[in-house]
């Protein structure tokens, strides 16, 4: 101290210094801790967003996680580079908005979520799984013009399941081309079926493929157990991952092609001399430009009782921008659609959003219509080629018309 003090005393500016620089190391110290402290803040609050119950959580509820950190729920692996981004004004959707409990739109060109309800909940896929095998498979044929048989042995436990089905019988050779076409726009499970054993002899190995598809993709929190979606509790996914399917989906020219299609004939064979006129189940439902300033383009839908009515939807601005859009688990064939119409809307300003639905436990009051399908499952059309529906109850069941039914899996 005594040598401090003679230094100090006898220069004067050199203490004044050793004062600034005691000055300026307290305020870095308390810098450093009041940094900490709001990144543990930050945390904590976020952390507690994501564990939330409500369906509207932006972080996975299935398992639930204990950090803000997204996890996968096939194997815990980490998110995929490949994986959306939420936009910093992400618009988050509620059962105010929309009734389907599942919702992401992507933004195509930012790979940006720009609207979400539910977006990263486990849910059941249903047919919007033959997103997947359409996309396995265009990659693993060679020959479009080849051919396969089907057999009795390959349809007669679709029928079982109550599958819908394209309507090909027994020993009907069909091009693999047709049997795409069959598989998408009616989403029949005999040309799923058939479509697996040509690439890969069996379901078996057909999903093995469909699962390492899914994880070169980056969707880790999906996992297929069949092709066609039929209900299974470890077969699951997301809307996020939905979404990232059918961007990667789009990019195959042969994909547009047959998921844009209104309706498409397959070649005369001996058991269908006139083909099997197949319509999509997409476009049945809606002409895609419903919303002034954008045009689905291109769609797929799904159904069981357990995902509810699902759609996966491809759509392009008139600014060239293009968008891909989820909206699953809704209680009718016609509100995905709606759904699909109102979030499009936001992109646009053109088509009204809800603010003011009511959470539906029950069927909608309004007459709801069925689509007629024949013994095979395959839709009914009659003399203009238009698509047959009948009136089914304001309960939802349908009438006493044997014909008609909304129990078939799509």
């Amino acid at each position: 101290m005594s040598f401090l003090k003679k230094l100090t005393g006898s220069n004067r500016w050199l203490g004044i210094l050793l004062a600034v620089f005691g000055l300026i190391l307290i305020f870095f110290i308390v810098a450093v801790i009041a940094v900490s402290t709001s990144r543990t803040d930050w945390k904590e609050s976020n952390t507690a967003f994501g564990s939330g119950t409500s369906g509207d959580s932006l972080f996975l509820a299935q398992p639930a996680t204990d950090t803000a950190t997204e996890t996968s729920t096939a194997g815990n692996e980490p998110v995929s580079a490949n994986y959306p981004t939420f936009a910093e004004e992400a618009l988050r959707l509620t059962e105010s908005n929309i009734y389907s409990d599942f919702a992401v739109l992507l933004d195509v060109q930012t790979n940006e979520i720009l609207a979400y309800r539910g977006a990263e909940l486990r849910m059941s896929p249903a047919s919007m799984t033959k997103l997947m095998t359409l996309l396995v498979a265009v990659e693993n044929i060679s020959d479009f013009n080849a051919t396969y048989t089907l057999t009795y042995e390959m349809i007669s436990p679709l029928i079982e399941q109550d599958a819908a089905r394209a309507g090909f019988e027994d020993h009907e050779t069909v091009t693999i081309t047709d049997l795409l076409y069959a598989m998408i726009l009616p989403s029949g499970a005999d040309a799923t079926i058939a479509i697996v054993q040509y690439v890969a002899g069996s379901e078996e190995s057909f999903v093995e493929m469909m699962n390492e598809k899914a994880r070169e993709l980056g969707m880790t929190h999906t996992n297929f157990t069949n092709a066609t979606g039929l209900y299974n509790e470890k077969h699951y996914s997301t809307a996020v991952d939905m979404a990232m399917l059918m961007k990667e989906v789009m990019k195959s020219t042969i994909c547009q092609k047959i998921l844009g299609a209104v309706e498409y004939t397959t070649t005369a064979t001996q058991q269908n001399p006139g083909g099997i006129r197949l319509q999509s189940t997409t476009f049945s439902r809606m002409y895609g430009t419903e919303v002034p300033g954008i045009e689905i383009i291109a769609g797929k839908t799904g159904f069981h009782d357990q995902a509810m009515q699902c759609l996966a939807s491809y759509a392009r601005a008139v600014d060239g921008r293009e968008y891909v859009l989820i909206t699953a688990h809704a209680p009718t064939d016609m509100d995905p659609i709606r759904d699909a119409f109102a979030i499009y809307g936001t992109i646009t300003g053109t088509y009204e959003m809800p603010t003011d639905l009511e959470t539906r436990t029950e069927a909608p009051a309004e007459d709801v219509y069925v689509i007629v399908t024949d013994e095979y499952g395959s839709l009914v059309t009659d003399e203009n080629g238009n698509i047959v529906t009948e009136l089914a109850s304001s309960s939802g069941n349908t009438t006493e018309t044997e014909t008609v039914t909304d129990a078939v899996y799509y």
